[in-house]
């Protein structure tokens, strides 16, 4: 099973005279930035931090000097370059919301000939914007979809910048912050980012907790709806539209019964039988036959567009299933790519001669040549996110689509309704012509127009009625749905506590491990039985969450909280912390250099167990599946080696960023 990870391959960072400031390489497993104090260490992880989407403002003034960084990434086995730019705001501080631009594959690609002046070819990337819309996908979106992590559909907003938050080990922050701390900081977030990244979060638990939550807001404005309708409809009779159709039904019996009996009482009175209708009279038919004209052209068009309504619908859904089956074979197409990559032939096909397996990452095992098989795969991707994108487009233009054609439908249906009674009325009252027996008929004919009038009402009661029991169907539906979710709800989450406490236990193995090789400063740290990581209270302590230590030893406490995590990615496939871990100063707070360096020596010990357990699938050689980003002043002597360490060894006169003098 493929741990899921995000390692830094390359970073370049680029001053605004287009000049290069710092372009170096990074490996996987141990990559340690080492220097004096204030020769920019720190800024190089910062800008990190920074170019994998992390919001960070206070750069250094020769950092504010700089246009852009960009940083080569393999995640998941895929190469893509990421590129941010350097903004500063009205304050004098940079933009931390600044877009990323994506380029699915190496960063050579979108670089010149020249090695010291780039010139991109920006028809290359996909600029992706800091916060996600109804309309754009964010590039945490993105990033989430390349790493594995589920898209986080809830009331905190986790972005690239929360999970790294938890994977950047800054020193600006206070010694009790387990996060780098951000003012305004809730706890649902750091909860929802621990469960993302110990790999318990569940999408459909998540959903169904949203659904909930919504099918509840949805139940009171239903009973609202019902309470307020049903307050209009007074008596219980009217509340059933099945009453009201029967009253309408004898209502119409009546006035088919007057009518045929005014019918036949003209008949009778045939002398005084007009031969030909008043002025008035004619007037008023021909208002009556305009008006069903006028009615008449109205639902035409109406059916018209309903008629158009349902063409978008079809093609869009058609559209749709056609995107869906794209991206299915886009995703075979993956899969069966990552597939092939791990077969290799194990025999020579000329001479049947055993191969040697043991070839350097990135070459081709028979002829030794140099290949790429993470450039295919990345152009898939950048593919399938495309059309995944047009899906969730069109899909909301599809549900809009057919929101407006039930309107423009019910709005037929009432119209055609008011067509009926109107054609009716024109067709009962063009027969008559007054006669000898006028009171008579009169007083039927005012019966007969109240009894009209009424079933005018009561069709506006109608209305209401269907009205009041499609709500009451709604709400018993959306209650039983209430009641599945709750359900699913309480299981999931009896779940996620037992894979959670796993997880939590083999964390607090590795912390008290990293505690008992401390140097015998803290007592505590000795004798510590337990560790313990409180995400949603943004601390992490031994057995008392209110003792109190030194400075340095809390510091020390919260390296041995973020390595303990760290290692535990390497222990339990199952999380989705990106086996990734950036360290700004293993100095800080007052820790002394010998107690930082018996740290180090600590965590390379314990991360050499790992190179082999860790390796990339299909990979032969010993490459480790993890990597581990720190600076330091005071790096131990058995690690200054260029296999652990990444540039220069920095000065005030050899600083980590060049070209940027003031």
């Amino acid at each position: 099973m493929m741990q899921n990870n995000l390692f830094l391959q390359r970073l370049r960072i680029v001053t605004r005279e287009n000049k290069v400031a710092y372009d170096e390489e990074f490996h996987r497993g141990v990559n340690i930035i080492r220097g004096q104090n204030s020769s920019g260490k720190s800024t190089i992880v910062r800008f990190i931090f920074f170019a994998l989407g992390g919001s960070y403002t206070d750069f250094v003034p020769e950092a504010r000097k700089c246009l852009y960084v960009m940083a080569e990434v393999c995640i998941n086995g895929m190469v893509v370059t990421l590129q941010r730019f350097i903004e500063d705001n009205a304050e004098g501080k940079v933009n931390g919301l600044v877009p990323m631009y994506i380029y699915f594959g190496p960063m050579d690609d979108v670089l010149g000939t020249d090695s010291t002046i780039s010139t991109l070819n920006y028809q290359l990337w996909k600029r992706f914007p800091y916060e996600t819309t109804s309309r754009t996908r964010s590039f945490s979106n993105v990033l989430f979809q390349l790493m594995g992590l589920p898209e986080v559909k809830a009331e905190s907003n986790i972005t690239m910048h929360q999970i790294l938050r938890l994977i950047y080990l800054d020193q600006e922050s206070p010694v009790n912050s387990l996060f780098l701390y951000e003012p305004f900081d809730k706890e649902i977030t750091r909860e929802t980012v621990a469960n993302l990244l110990l790999g318990v979060y569940n999408q459909d638990y998540s959903q169904s907790k949203l659904d909930y939550r919504e099918t509840l807001r949805k139940i009171e404005e239903l009973k609202q709806a019902v309470r307020i309708t049903g307050d209009f409809l007074k008596d219980k009779h009217v509340k059933s539209s099945q009453f009201i159709r029967e009253e309408i039904a004898e209502l119409n019996q009546s006035i088919e019964r007057t009518t045929e009996m005014v019918r036949l009482m003209r008949e009778l009175d045939t002398d005084t039988q007009l031969a030909e209708l008043t002025t008035r009279q004619k007037l008023e038919y021909q208002r009556m036959k305009e008006d069903i004209a006028s009615q008449r052209r109205e639902c035409g068009k109406l059916e018209t567009v309903i008629q158009q309504f349902e063409e978008e619908v079809k093609d869009s859904r058609f559209f749709i299933d056609s995107l869906k089956k794209n991206i299915d074979d886009i995703k075979h197409s993956i899969a069966a790519r990552e597939f092939f990559d791990t077969q290799h032939l194990e025999l020579c096909p000329e001479c049947l001669t055993r191969l040697d397996t043991h070839v350097d990452e990135g070459h081709c095992p028979l002829c030794k040549s140099p290949i790429d098989s993470t450039r295919g795969r990345s152009q898939a991707v950048r593919i399938q996110l495309e059309l995944e994108h047009q899906v969730k487009e069109s899909e909301a233009l599809l549900q809009s689509n057919v929101e407006k054609l039930e309107e423009k439908k019910a709005q037929l249906r009432r119209m055609k309704r008011q067509l009926t009674t109107a054609q009716k009325h024109y067709d009962k009252t063009v027969d008559f012509v007054r006669s000898s027996f006028e009171e008579r008929i009169d007083a039927m004919l005012q019966r007969k127009g109240f009894n009209e009038g009424m079933i005018a009402q009561f069709q506006t009661l109608l209305e209401y009625a269907e009205r009041y029991e499609r709500y009451q169907h709604q709400l018993e539906a959306l209650q039983t749905h209430e009641k599945e979710l709750k359900a699913y709800i309480d299981a999931a989450d009896e779940k996620i506590r037992a894979d959670r406490q796993t997880i939590d236990d083999c964390i607090s193995s590795n912390g008290v491990y990293l505690l008992h090789h401390d140097q015998d400063r803290q007592a505590e740290f000795m004798k510590a039985r337990k560790f313990v990581i409180a995400y949603n209270q943004n601390m992490a302590y031994i057995t008392d969450r209110y003792s109190k230590l030194s400075a340095s030893s809390s510091f020390y406490l919260k390296m041995v909280a973020r390595f303990a995590l760290f290692l535990t990615s390497l222990q339990v496939d199952t999380m989705k912390y990106p086996r990734l871990l950036l360290s700004d100063n293993m100095e800080d707070k007052g820790l002394e250099p010998e107690r930082g360096m018996n740290f180090q020596r600590t965590v390379v010990n314990v991360l050499k167990e790992f190179t082999s357990k860790n390796l990339e699938p299909g990979s032969s050689n010993l490459e480790p599946g993890y990597q581990l980003i720190f600076a330091t002043s005071f790096v131990v002597d058995d690690l200054n080696k260029p296999e652990y360490t990444v540039g220069d060894f920095y000065t005030q006169d050899n600083k980590s960023l060049k070209n940027v003098a003031f």
